[in-house]
């Protein structure tokens, strides 16, 4: 866990081994990932959970960061249940449902990539591609700023973002690395 002023951050991995699936339509392997969130501090803070204040990271085996793929349905303004307010002495975890799959190129069939999304509300989904057997790193840069903020109010009625507002949590943190290994089923 990394602790920033009293906040604690950790990486939530429900599974650690995942086993690479069948090269098949609607064959996947699912795992849970996510941010937990725990503040010992005496003061509640807002955090948000907008897509683009989670950003998942992947190591592979030789220890590069994988370039991440982003896919956007639309634009997706911020709205209230972006953000959740977590108390003196409380914990909450932010988590999406991933999974790893096989895709295929759509020119050539036998071409197929091993790939894990991670999907988040709002079909906004984070795409990482090709992967292979072995064991991979992972964690979260969780990050949100007080940049933009006036832009809010846009899409937020005024007095439920002055609340927001007054105690949200900003800074950038990245959550510690947790090792995840893909095997051959």
């Amino acid at each position: 866990m990394v602790e920033v002023d009293g906040i604690q951050f950790e990486t939530v991995v429900s599974e650690r081994v995942l086993p690479i699936p069948e090269a098949k339509r609607s064959v996947f392997t699912p795992v849970q990932l996510g941010i937990r969130i725990t503040n010992n501090t005496e003061t509640s803070f807002h955090f948000s959970s907008n897509f683009y204040s989670m950003f998942p990271e992947l190591i592979v085996p030789d220890g590069q960061v994988m370039q991440t793929g982003i896919h956007c349905e639309r634009l997706n303004r911020p709205m209230e249940s972006d953000f959740f307010l977590v108390l003196p002495e409380k914990a909450l975890t932010f988590s999406c449902n991933a999974f790893l799959f096989w895709i295929q190129n759509p020119k050539k069939k036998r071409d197929r990539q091993l790939t894990l999304n991670i999907p988040f509300p709002y079909e906004d989904i984070y795409v990482f591609r090709p992967l292979y057997p072995g064991t991979y790193q992972f964690r979260f840069k969780y990050r949100y700023s007080r940049e933009g903020i006036g832009d809010l109010s846009r899409w937020i009625e005024p007095t439920v973002l002055q609340r927001i507002v007054e105690n949200l949590w900003t800074g950038e943190v990245l959550t510690p690395l947790v090792d995840i290994q893909l095997v051959q089923s």
